[in-house]
């Protein structure tokens, strides 16, 4: 798979997809693993990804390596430890990771990934 192609999270499934393997640097291929949204998430996910939102715009949206640790980590527990902290960290292109995490984030604060407005994580 060309690496353009790679969708790394999908809003409306909330399915993460992760780089596993650079197939070759020339052509850009690369080899991915596909991670389903839980069918069920237990509810102190949503009051820990409100505490990470807050802090998220308190910060004006700048990620702290603290706050990068333990968004990674927030995100490998929701996905009930399907992928370490490591392989969610190198899955994803470094280019779009900090835009990804706060798409994850604010997935598991709509009930509806469809939804319009915005969220108030106050």
């Amino acid at each position: 798979m060309n690496i353009k192609e790679v969708e790394s999270y999908n809003k409306k499934t909330k399915t993460l997809t992760l780089i596993t393997k650079i197939k070759n640097k020339k052509e850009k291929t690369v080899e991915t693993k596909v991670y389903e949204y839980p069918f069920f998430v237990e509810g102190d996910y949503t009051q820990e990804a409100l505490g990470l939102g807050n802090e998220l715009e308190e910060n004006e949206y700048q990620v702290s390596l603290d706050l990068f640790e333990r968004l990674t980590k927030f995100f490998v527990g929701l996905y009930g430890n399907q992928f370490t902290e490591e392989e969610l960290a190198k899955g994803i292109n470094q280019n779009e990771i900090i835009d990804r995490y706060v798409e994850m984030l604010f997935g598991v604060l709509r009930a509806d990934p469809d939804s319009a407005g915005d969220i108030n994580v106050e």
